[in-house]
């Protein structure tokens, strides 16, 4: 049997398994994976790792309505996309965010209209919801109904935080229609009063950690367990940075709570120490909630070894640099891939198959994303060809944003992705961009997946 296309040689890593094979591709799916397959178009893997097209959890691209909490970020759709392409990503995740107020169907609809017809890679939402007003909370239905199965939540910022009884609600209704409850948690009311005492040392780059301490990170995600377990809400927690979130998110498994954590790729490769350097080399590396001390790093790392924390993300929404500023915003979407393998692989922190699991696997099965995050025949063929002795020094000129800084600037990795295929598409390929914009679609999850997809997850 010929194959449009045969992946020849290559070793191939799964969360469980490490091979040579092929793997052969007919249309947009992966038809078998074996020896000696033919295909009307080879390309050799000997020498370069095959995995599974890695998904991005946590994605900020331009979004009008994430304001006045973020300037309008810099990359686009489809500059976005494209950049995460280069980096490996074939599945991203961002997030429609109406202001209160609005009608949260009517957002979601205009969210799409802005990514279809540009991003280069599948892509997937979650809801924001910012409104207090329990008559929003009845328009949630309508929001899985439209395939969007993850709705996030925030304890903390101006327009953003909701109080307890409406996450307590929210998760109801999450829970109800087999949902994922996505939660930024940090207890917003400690901080605001420890930044009231300390409001003459904002520009100290360590204000923020000082006004933030981990305990504010703890006791909120300490708190949101319990409205999930008594709500049985699946739940994920965000952008984990300490060891006493970890503690909970591993007492929580423990006692059989369905519950997921998230560390993003910066709280894996900075600590406090950094603050001071990062912006004398003109960025910012001030996200919330901090970024912390090297002990607590040292948790993460071990969290993310152990199973305590699932996935890696990027939390990617670069800003425009304003005059006389350095830049704001982490711009990770096309670097997490490789820093995850360099600091966890190549320093032994991580197997090849957890790197795998927590950056391609693990989303897609939190998310539940159809036909994404494995080599199995009959799945969507995202694939990645990753040379682990490639080598690039991460700079605004090796990079793909819109935008003249990079967050991990000067740092050299070993490995990086030499190609990329979404559904059978290389889109990446040699160092260029061969895909075309708006060939991405959107991703149907849940019920609305199901029924016209028997693979489909829920």
């Amino acid at each position: 049997m010929s194959h449009d296309l045969v992946i020849r040689g290559g070793q191939v890593i799964t969360p469980h398994d490490t091979f040579a094979a092929d793997i052969g591709i007919t249309g947009e799916r992966i038809a078998t994976i074996g020896h000696g397959l033919n295909g009307a178009r080879t390309i050799d893997a000997r020498g370069l790792y095959v995995i599974p097209g890695a998904i991005d959890g946590h994605v900020h691209l331009t979004d009008p309505d994430y304001a006045p909490l973020y300037t309008p970020n810099a990359d686009s759709f489809e500059v976005g996309s494209r950049a995460g392409a280069f980096g490996g990503v074939t599945t991203f995740v961002d997030f429609a965010a109406p202001k209160a107020g609005l009608n949260l169907v009517e957002a979601l609809d205009r969210r799409r209209r802005q990514a279809d017809g540009h991003v280069v890679t599948d892509y997937a939402l979650t809801l924001t919801l910012r409104d207090t007003d329990p008559e929003r909370l009845e328009e949630l239905p309508a929001i899985f109904e439209r395939a969007v199965t993850s709705v996030k939540m925030f304890m903390a910022f101006e327009g953003y935080q909701l109080n307890d009884v409406t996450i307590f609600r929210a998760m109801e209704i999450v829970a109800a229609h087999r949902g994922l409850a996505v939660l930024h948690a940090e207890n917003f009311d400690i901080i605001k009063e420890l930044r009231r005492r300390r409001a003459d040392s904002e520009t100290d780059p360590q204000w923020h950690l000082s006004t933030a301490p981990s305990i504010t990170e703890g006791e909120a995600v300490h708190r949101v367990l319990a409205f999930a377990r008594h709500t049985g809400a699946r739940m994920l927690l965000f952008h984990q940075s300490c060891e006493e979130g970890v503690r909970e998110i591993r007492l929580a498994k423990a006692r059989g709570q369905a519950v997921y954590g998230e560390v993003c790729v910066a709280y894996l490769v900075y600590t406090s120490d950094d603050y001071a350097r990062t912006i004398e080399r003109g960025y910012t590396i001030q996200v919330s909630p901090p970024i912390r001390e090297a002990h607590h790093q040292a948790a993460l790392w071990q969290a993310l070894a152990d199973g305590t924390l699932d996935i890696v993300s990027a939390d990617h929404g670069p800003q425009p640099r304003q005059p006389g500023k350095p830049g704001r915003g982490v711009s990770s979407i096309e670097t997490r891939l490789s820093l995850i393998h360099h600091l966890g692989v190549r320093q032994g922190r991580l197997s090849l198959n957890r790197w795998v699991e927590v950056c391609c696997t693990n989303p897609a099965k939190v998310f539940g994303l159809p036909r994404k995050g494995q080599l199995i025949p009959g799945y969507d063929a995202d694939l990645v060809l990753f040379d682990p002795n490639k080598t690039v020094t991460l700079t605004p000129e090796t990079l793909h944003s819109a935008i003249d800084y990079c967050s991990y600037d000067g740092l050299t990795v070993h490995g990086f992705p030499v190609a990329t295929l979404s559904r059978g598409e290389v889109i990446v390929e040699e160092g260029r961009f061969v895909g075309r914009p708006g060939r991405g679609r959107f991703i149907a999850r849940g019920r609305a997946a199901a029924k016209d997809d028997p693979v489909a997850t829920t």
